[in-house]
């Protein structure tokens, strides 16, 4: 049988019987426990010998260019929320009613973005139908397999399809047949998007996330670089959740140091614990030349630092100790830069401070560090080497986590 993820694109007709046979299935319905079903579903992916496992295995590393140990890495932390069934059912309380027809479309950045609020839209009522991006098109199929083997009649009311981004009578047929669209992907492509729709629609675009250090109090640095580290590494920083800058908060210069330093060998580690994934040229040359820039700042006596591994994009380590936020070329390439107070964070990141998804604080918990950043509007304050496993309760974007899906609250 051929892999769904290769499913061929649909043509316009296609389009709109699939959206009327998904109504179909709406009005329909199942006599199961929905988040139960979905919930083991999930779980086909946490276990080590389940074929449909051993297939994302195989087949995210070719789609996204991410190692092999990398997806290994990934895939507990995108299905254990999805595996719990009460996690499923409190995120969805009180769910209805629910848009008849969800339409998704999905960025191909990470593996399994448009999975979490999939399941819940489905957990709600909801039929769905995504699309997925060209470099990720297997989870969500992969889960629709997973679907169909434990309830058709819940299956039916979930369609999975891969077609070329701007297909405009194809996507016409789409954007106009579903009842509420979310979208993931870059600025450009919420612009393209936002211009075509018409009707209810949630976006979810271009965001960063930045990393607290607190080295006062007996810090041990080693510890909290081996935590960041993780954080940066994992999907070599392509996500919404990957740290780009760290803040040192606290500490005397020796502490600054330990930690720079300490951080540089996790960085190490973490190269060879997940081996970094295919880089382009024109990213290859951005870290070229910020390494470039930064060396000869040191070399012309600026307080500034730069460490890497042996390969550009293994991971380039700045230290730059003014405050400030400088978008980072990514592939595991971080600032660490110093604050005074944890009030200054504001004032740093400047006018990136909508952008900022995530904030991961170390040592944890923080209650004075939560307290502020909440009050700054950050959707995700979490710990360090953990901003990587958000929940179903993940307010992305500063909104419910049912946004887009329940009727009326669509934003």
């Amino acid at each position: 049988m051929e892999p769904a993820f290769h499913s061929p694109s649909p043509s316009v007709s296609e389009m709109r019987e699939l959206l009327d046979r998904l109504r179909v299935a709406v009005r329909r319905g199942t006599v199961c426990d929905r988040p139960a079903t979905l919930a083991r579903a999930a779980g086909r992916f946490l276990a080590a010998d389940d074929p449909l496992r051993r297939r994302a295995l195989e087949a995210l590393p070719v789609t996204t260019g991410f190692s092999p140990e990398t997806i290994e890495e990934a895939l507990p932390r995108i299905f254990s929320p999805l595996a719990d069934a009460r996690a499923i059912h409190r995120a969805a309380a009180g769910s209805q009613p629910a848009f008849g027809v969800v339409g998704f479309v999905s960025a191909g950045n990470v593996p399994g973005v448009v999975l979490p609020k999939m399941v819940l839209a489905l957990a709600a009522g909801a039929a769905v139908i995504v699309k997925t991006a060209s470099a990720e098109p297997v989870l969500a199929a992969l889960f629709a397999e997973a679907l169909e083997a434990l309830d058709p009649a819940l299956a039916a009311g979930l369609a999975v399809r891969c077609w070329q981004g701007g297909s405009a009578e194809v996507e016409e047929a789409f954007f106009s047949g579903v009842d509420s669209l979310v979208a993931y992907g870059s600025d450009e492509t919420i612009a393209a998007i936002a211009g075509r729709r018409r009707g209810p629609c949630t976006f979810h675009g271009h965001k960063l996330s930045v990393g607290i250090v607190r080295l006062d109090r007996g810090a041990d640095t080693l510890a909290l670089a081996e935590a960041a580290a993780v954080d940066v590494a994992l999907y070599d920083q392509l996500g919404c959740l990957s740290p780009q800058s760290l803040y040192t908060i606290g500490g005397d210069p020796a502490a600054r140091r330990r930690f720079l330093d300490d951080l540089a060998r996790a960085l190490a580690d973490a190269e060879r614990r997940w081996p970094p994934g295919d880089v382009g040229d024109g990213e290859a040359l951005a870290i070229r030349r910020l390494r470039d820039e930064y060396e000869w700042r040191e070399l012309r006596g600026d307080a500034v630092s730069v460490r890497g591994g042996d390969r550009v994009a293994s991971w380039t380590l700045i230290d730059e100790p003014t405050p400030g936020l400088r978008a980072s070329p990514l592939h595991r390439t971080v600032f660490v830069r110093r604050l005074e107070t944890i009030g200054e964070l504001r004032r740093a990141v400047g006018e990136w401070l909508p952008r900022v998804e995530c904030v991961g604080i170390a040592p944890w918990p923080e209650p004075e560090s939560d307290r502020a950043l909440s009050a700054l509007g950050i959707p995700r304050v979490a710990r360090l080497g953990e901003m990587q496993r958000p929940d179903l309760e993940w307010r992305q974007g500063g909104l419910d986590p049912m946004a887009g899906i329940i009727a009326g609250d669509a934003r």
